[in-house]
């Protein structure tokens, strides 16, 4: 009966012996690659009634499976300006492989409708967005990406990075102060193969197989990762208003009668706080009035430019002679194509027009 309690109290004492060893290599191998096999023997030497037995050996084996934890962050710590009609406005997040083993990343571009993009709120589109993943690796210099590289991240290596860049085309119609913003979701998937892997599962577990344990979010992940970064549109915000009024030759009515003398107002208005530049101004008279010249009140101009109290000279009747002032039959131009320096209006400031025309007397009656 002694015997049988000591053969018990040794099998018991035994199986808590690999159990510990079990436990205490599985501990060690959090930092072990995916894929390793880990052997443990144990051995057992005993006699019975003074004479050795043969030994009593048992093994047991296991893989170290995958840990599968990684980071998607955006690079910026600000929306990036972007100006209507702007091409190839970029920002960048990266990508880092904290597993235990190599990982393909499947990526997925989306534009937010609506919601939170740092400080701002998404209220519009881009004209077109896109996105691209660096040629190399952090470990390999990651030069920038350009828009027509890799859509899926291809094995990267466990502890290394890799930047993925997202392109966007401003629109026209974009306005100034309007956010834009994007969601780039990175998933897990199997290294190893052609293309893009497929997307990471958790299994059953089997002694000699890889299973994947998602750790990306801690206990519970589900190897996706995602991060939110976007574009405001920092633009001048011009108005522009046009009014007349009646000066002089109207019989004391305040009409626009013939021989009446009527001024022009032109208001452009830039309400934003980023510059409008290359500043050009078409304006068509009727061919109903005649444009006045050499107008005292102008100082002689033909056209009084005051650009945020600063007095531009312009006389029209001398094209191209640098002033960027023009007439071409009844069509005026300020602020020509070839004007340097050419015409700015700053941030929060206001630029006016002033031109009188004469309302012609009718032709006298034969």
């Amino acid at each position: 009966m002694k015997l049988v309690d000591g053969k018990i109290s040794l099998t018991l004492r035994l199986a808590a012996v690999a159990t510990a060893l079990l436990f205490g290599q599985q501990a060690m191998a959090i930092g072990t690659a995916a894929g390793t096999q880990v052997d443990n023997t144990v051995s057992v030497d005993y006699d019975v009634s003074g004479v050795d037995q043969t030994d009593l050996t048992a093994t047991v084996s296991f893989v170290v499976d995958r840990r599968v934890d990684f980071d998607l962050t955006a690079m910026g710590g600000a929306l990036v300006p972007v100006t209507p009609g702007q091409n190839d406005a970029f920002f960048d997040f990266m990508l880092t492989n904290d597993s235990n083993s190599p990982l393909d990343f499947n990526l997925l571009l989306t534009e937010l409708v609506g919601g939170a993009v740092r400080t701002g709120t998404d209220d519009a589109n881009m004209g077109a967005v896109d996105y691209a993943v660096s040629a190399n690796s952090l470990a390999n210099g990651d030069p920038d990406p350009v828009r027509l590289g890799p859509q899926f991240v291809d094995e990267l290596a466990a502890d290394d990075s890799i930047r993925i860049r997202v392109f966007g085309d401003a629109a026209l119609t974009m306005l100034n102060g309007e956010v834009a913003g994007v969601q780039l979701d990175a998933t897990a998937a199997e290294p190893n193969t052609v293309g893009e892997g497929a997307a990471l599962v958790e299994a059953a577990n089997t002694d000699l197989g890889i299973e994947n344990v998602f750790a990306e979010d801690g206990a519970g992940g589900d190897g996706v990762q995602f991060d939110i970064d976007g574009w405001v549109v920092a633009s001048a915000d011009l108005a522009v208003t046009k009014a007349y009024n009646v000066i002089a030759g109207d019989l004391g009515s305040g009409l626009p009668i013939p021989g009446a003398i009527v001024e022009y107002t032109i208001t452009i208005v830039n309400s934003s706080a980023t510059d409008a530049d290359a500043v050009i101004i078409d304006d068509a008279i009727d061919t109903d009035v005649v444009l006045n010249l050499n107008v005292a009140a102008y100082s002689g101009n033909d056209i009084d430019v005051d650009n945020d109290g600063t007095t531009l000279p312009c006389d029209v009747e001398i094209n191209g002679d640098g002033d960027g002032c023009d007439l071409v039959g009844q069509d005026i131009t300020v602020g020509a194509a070839d004007l340097v320096p050419s015409i700015t209006v700053a941030g929060n400031t206001t630029l006016t027009l002033t031109y009188q025309v004469t309302i012609p007397d009718p032709d006298p009656t034969p």
